[in-house]
């Protein structure tokens, strides 16, 4: 029987490497955006360390406060890995072996072509009496088991793996044991703007919507809104009126990366794309084929990092690259018509910068980016194609990003997908 409700939840997060910087916990913010989502919010969350007197500790405490408790990490077979013994000796429950896990695992091993090690075994160990979820991409399955009067939910610490079971196991599990109130939700996906830009203009039309709420999740690829209410309707509106407000900043409303956004735009159109990479190192070409079926619409891309590179395999001229160096708009021009000409793709995306720490100039700063897009007679409409098929419209847009490399080189990746989407939805439009 529930002590409260709407339940009171508490997420354990179990990893010496967590405790120490090495590893950074994105396990916690996945399963409370989950419980988000199905109307249910973690009031406190904690980290311990592998020790199992630690685990018992905090999770004892937990309990005696929440109704669900989360313990993420610390199951499976090697000797750090005390969440499973640790949690079996609080509830006083034996370890049993899971028999379909088991065959799960053999089964994986022989396909495999391997013998199976005897500490793969431990994997299939569960609680006595505990409700086992599935772990359709590893090994060690999640747990579900009652003690005092709390739910414990038991999830390996995998980042692929504990969000396949959240989404395929947990979340239907916790929607049949609680009565969950689920309130309306709207994601408005934004690159381009900072956030407090976006919150400064959103506040003006929030009046109208008492008992809505707006969320606001920067990333390294933009900002994220998350629109909260009881009411589809209010929802619906205000959703209407941000998206007006922010204008072509929105690339989408929904979970779509914006390398999914693109790739849906571009079959739509039956168009093919290319990239020329420079500093972005083929960052471009992999958030456009993380998406299923982007061969469809991927042709393929050139990382062409050395000035040589892009002089033979983009066809750069020489004395572009003299002129105005390879972080430029001419250079960017260049490679995006050149690698649609290579390797026969109707948009071309490019992108040249400085990334950083080292490599800047007084007249070009840590940070600055130029992207540039191509595109053949096939992308426009056919009062603006001149019948030749030649790649001579581009456009090109100088960024200075802020952040470490890593940031910068993400920054700059999104921007090379966002502006080939703004493109593509003008040309579609027939702007």
């Amino acid at each position: 029987m529930l002590r409260r409700e709407p339940p009171a939840i508490e997420l354990v997060v179990v990893g010496d490497e967590l405790l120490s910087g090495e590893v950074a916990d994105t396990n916690s913010a996945f399963v409370s955006g989950q419980l988000a989502g199905i109307g249910l919010s973690s009031a406190r969350i904690v980290e311990v360390s592998d020790d199992a007197d630690d685990i018992r500790g905090e999770l004892s405490q937990a309990i005696s406060r929440s109704d669900l408790v989360f313990v993420l990490g610390g199951l499976g077979p090697t000797p750090d890995d005390k969440t499973l013994a640790a949690v079996a000796d609080l509830c006083g429950q034996r370890l049993v072996r899971h028999k379909r896990t088991l065959r799960r695992i053999e089964a994986g091993f022989r396909r495999r072509g391997k013998r199976l090690p005897r500490l793969a075994r431990r994997q299939a160990l569960v609680l006595a009496g505990a409700t086992v979820l599935d772990n359709p991409v590893g090994m060690v399955p999640g747990m579900a088991v009652e003690y005092q009067g709390a739910v414990i939910m038991l999830l390996p610490g995998v980042p692929v793996e504990l969000e396949a079971i959240m989404t395929q196991g947990v979340v239907p599990f916790l929607k049949k044991r609680f009565r969950l109130r689920v309130s309306a939700r709207v994601r408005i996906r934004t690159c381009g703007v900072p956030e407090a830009a976006i919150a400064d203009r959103v506040k003006r039309v929030l009046v109208p919507y008492p008992g809505v709420h707006v969320g606001f999740y920067p990333h390294t690829a933009g900002v994220d809104l998350v629109i909260r209410g009881e009411s589809p309707r209010k929802l619906t509106g205000l959703q209407r009126d941000i998206a007006r407000l922010l204008g072509d900043a929105v690339y989408e409303t929904g979970d779509r990366d914006i390398g999914e956004v693109v790739g849906a735009l571009l079959r739509k159109r039956g168009l093919k794309v290319a990239t020329a990479e420079s500093c972005t190192g083929g960052l471009i070409g992999d958030r456009i084929t993380d998406i299923p079926g982007s061969s469809d619409y991927y042709a393929g891309g050139v990382v062409a990092y050395a000035n040589d590179a892009k002089v033979h395999l983009l066809g750069v001229k020489p004395q572009t690259l003299r002129r105005h160096g390879a972080v430029s708009s001419s250079a960017v021009r260049e490679m995006a018509r050149g690698v649609c000409g290579r390797l026969g793709a109707d948009v071309g995306i490019a992108v040249s910068g400085v990334a950083g720490p080292g490599g800047a100039t007084r007249k070009k700063p840590l940070g600055l980016v130029f992207v540039g897009v191509a595109v053949t007679d096939r992308c426009m409409p056919a009062d603006e194609a001149d019948g030749s098929g030649a790649s001579d419209r581009v456009r090109t847009e100088k960024h200075i990003f802020q952040g470490i490399r890593r940031m910068v080189k993400e920054k700059a990746a999104v921007a090379g997908l966002d502006l080939c989407r703004r493109i593509l939805l003008e040309r579609g439009s027939g702007r």
